[in-house]
């Protein structure tokens, strides 16, 4: 019954839109394998464990930082490089965002803090 009131409310169209979709498999069709895999204690370690990854992950980018605007000096530094990463984690935060999925959210609004000053330094140095 929930399924087709949200298929009905959720069609444009005659298609259903992308975000309602995501919400009826991942709330409804997945909800038990959900509870299944998160019985498991590794995979409850694993949950926590992503959120410190999520932090460190783009402070190693701090030395890099660093290294350009101490040195004021970017020559090796590849300017293409660094907008790519930085318009991959804008997706990546779009992604996180649209899936209300914390570990992405923030490990990508910190790469995006981290990859900016690089970006920066580049075209400034």
């Amino acid at each position: 019954m929930t399924h087709a009131l949200f298929q009905s409310a959720g069609q444009a169209g005659g298609v259903m839109s992308f975000s309602l979709h995501h919400f009826i498999h991942s709330h409804e069709v997945d909800q038990e394998k959900h509870e299944r895999l998160h019985a498991k204690r590794y995979v409850r370690f694993i949950d926590k464990a992503v959120y410190l990854v999520a932090i460190f992950g783009p402070l190693m980018t701090i030395p890099q930082v660093l290294t350009i605007w101490i040195s004021q000096n970017a020559e090796d530094v590849s300017l293409l490089t660094w907008v790519l990463y930085t318009l991959t984690a804008i997706f990546w935060l779009l992604y996180g965002i649209a899936h209300r999925n914390k570990p992405i959210i923030i490990s990508n609004i910190l790469w995006v803090a981290m990859e900016i000053p690089v970006i920066v330094g580049t075209i400034i140095y």
